[in-house]
């Protein structure tokens, strides 16, 4: 009896191994299903395709055109054969379009800077000029007061002393602007060169998010 029963033990050991092993086994399955439905949802879209690339590559054509300085647009290799068509016509056209009137407004702001810098150094330049001929009128002030001096004229010592404080104060305020003038040409130089490079990143973030476009990114 004792053997029978210990026996009955066994097989119901067995039998619980066993549906163990398919549990396990049905979650291993049901576990690698799940994975392959997380790869499904997290595959890339699909490249654009039709009018939509079309567009797109337009636009990349545009934006490459601007980004490397260039006055018109190229026609991309994929639309080449089908320039005559209406449609890929007409967005090649306003590309152009777009790209010309870019181009504009940047040298239209340039052309604003330039002439602001164009009065700054005639301002300058003037202040530097006024500075030279009071250095000449400071040179004569300081002889003709040593021949006064010397003939023992008080009174024209003392006038002339007056007048060269005059021309000293003058003289020093004709190098304080002269020298402000150049700090803002300086400046106004620095300007154009960073509108130069703000529309080069702009075009080159542009580019890189149609071309991530065209990807399908």
């Amino acid at each position: 009896m004792m053997r029978t029963a210990m026996a009955r033990h066994t097989s119901v050991n067995d039998d619980a191994a066993a549906a163990l092993r398919r549990a396990i086994g049905f979650a291993g399955l049901f576990g690698l299903a799940g994975i392959a439905a997380v790869a499904c949802t997290a595959r890339t879209a699909p490249a654009m395709t039709g009018v939509a690339a079309d567009r797109l590559l337009v636009q990349e054509a545009r934006w490459s055109a601007q980004a490397g300085g260039a006055t018109s647009i190229g026609v991309p290799p994929a639309l080449r054969t089908r320039r005559g068509d209406p449609v890929v016509a007409a967005a090649l056209t306003e590309a152009q379009r777009q790209l010309v009137a870019d181009r504009a407004l940047a040298t239209a702001r340039r052309a604003a800077v330039v002439h602001r810098m164009d009065k700054v150094r005639a301002v300058r330049d003037l202040r530097e000029s006024q500075r030279s001929i009071l250095g000449i009128k400071i040179e004569q002030a300081y002889s003709d007061r040593a021949t006064a001096q010397a003939r023992g004229d008080a009174a024209a010592s003392q006038a002339l002393d007056a007048r060269l404080l005059s021309l000293r104060i003058q003289a020093a305020k004709a190098l304080g602007d002269a020298a402000i003038a150049s700090r803002t040409l300086n400046m106004l130089s620095a300007r154009i060169a960073s509108l130069a490079d703000a529309d080069r990143q702009r075009a080159a973030r542009k580019l890189a998010a149609v071309r991530s476009e065209l990807r399908g990114g």
